[in-house]
């Protein structure tokens, strides 16, 4: 990647100006930890530069370590300050880095530990959408050594692939093939995922309105669009019947999993439930996490269709937005208008994948038609 691309100057006006849009005189929060900061601080000068007020919020990674150390309780400041939340609510606009850093280490806290940590993406789509604000969650967050060094994936390397995501985007493009896709996922009954590799898995449609993440939500189109985006963009996601998906789902990229990374999985689908499943290489996460999770964790319940052509194939955290991908996830749904409640959710990705909707290609081979 040339060197300009790389930089947070480059990586602001992306966020600040393409997926939120900033207008003079608008106010701006940026919410970070310390490993973005550089990036954070960017999107605060660029909001001025565009005639903005902003605001920083920092949580230091040395500071939260010791007050786990510390206080007796999590319970008591865990979680999204008051403070934040009053800023959130009287801005116009949101940027997200999500932490901490070494989030290897935090998943290892002890149950009662995370209770206040536990959904926060979720917590931040809640109060962008209750304050009426448009916002973008940047995955540079989850991009650091320590949580690379644990799927086996370079940070730097990891970093720049998602810079590429984010600089090399064409938003208005990516806002156009996600509107196609949608509008034939809201019209259809039946979904059909082929691909060379013997994929072959048949979905029903219940006439749920997709969630299209196309990376921008602008002052003036707010409302069709998720308030809360992602960067780098984009997919389309839709909650299937829970009941009839059926078939046999082989993938041909890796799985970034809250348990390890998991490669070369194939699931074997029929009823709407995952009846079986083998992996290449690192089942035995797959495997912890699926035995402790709840009833509802077989139940496939998404489908997801990838539109950034600017991101490489198989990217931690961003491997469903992979142009022409196609994503099956199992578990809950209920925040993309599905009926299963259950906490857990783990996928498999299939790239130059065939889809049709009503027996009409959307995707053919891993390109949006």
């Amino acid at each position: 990647m040339p060197r300009e691309l790389a930089g947070p100057a480059a990586v602001a006006p992306a966020l600040v100006g393409g997926a939120l849009g900033l207008r003079r005189g608008e106010e701006l929060v940026v919410a970070t930890w310390s490993h973005t900061l550089p990036w954070a601080a960017a999107c605060v000068a660029e909001a001025r530069r565009r005639g903005g007020r902003a605001t920083l919020f920092l949580e230091d990674e040395e500071a939260f370590w010791t007050s786990l150390e510390a206080a007796p309780s999590t319970r008591g400041w865990g979680g999204l300050p008051d403070g934040l939340r009053r800023a959130v609510r009287g801005a116009d606009a949101l940027v997200v880095f999500p932490g901490p850093a070494d989030r290897p280490r935090f998943r290892r806290l002890p149950p009662h530990r995370l209770v206040p940590f536990r959904a926060a993406d979720e917590e931040w789509y809640r109060l962008s959408s209750a304050a009426g604000i448009r916002g973008v969650r940047c995955l540079l967050g989850y991009a650091s050594d320590e949580q690379g060094e644990f799927w086996g994936v370079p940070g730097a390397l990891w970093r720049s692939q998602l810079l590429r995501g984010i600089v090399g985007a064409d938003l208005a493009k990516i806002r156009a093939s996600g509107g196609r896709v949608a509008r034939a996922l809201a019209r259809g009954s039946e979904v059909r995922l082929t691909a060379a590799n013997g994929t072959d898995v048949r979905f029903r449609l219940r006439r749920r309105a997709p969630w299209v993440d196309d990376g921008s939500v602008g002052p003036r189109d707010r409302a069709p669009h998720a308030p809360l985006v992602t960067q780098p963009a984009g997919v389309v996601v839709v909650a299937v019947d829970e009941t009839a998906t059926r078939g046999t789902a082989i993938a041909t990229r890796p799985s970034y999993l809250a348990g390890g990374r998991v490669d070369h999985g194939e699931w074997d689908l029929a009823d709407g439930r995952l009846a079986n499943y083998w992996y290449s290489g690192g089942s035995e996460g797959f495997d912890a996490e699926f035995g402790r999770a709840p009833r509802g964790r077989e139940v496939v319940g998404l489908l997801a269709i990838g539109l950034n052509p600017a991101l490489a194939g198989g990217v931690p955290q961003a491997e469903d937005a992979e142009a022409g991908t196609v994503t099956i996830a199992i578990g809950g749904n209920r925040l993309y208008g599905g009926t299963n409640a259950c906490p857990f959710l783990s996928w498999l990705t299939i790239g130059e994948a065939t889809i049709a909707v009503d027996g009409l290609p959307v995707v053919d081979r891993g390109e949006i038609l």
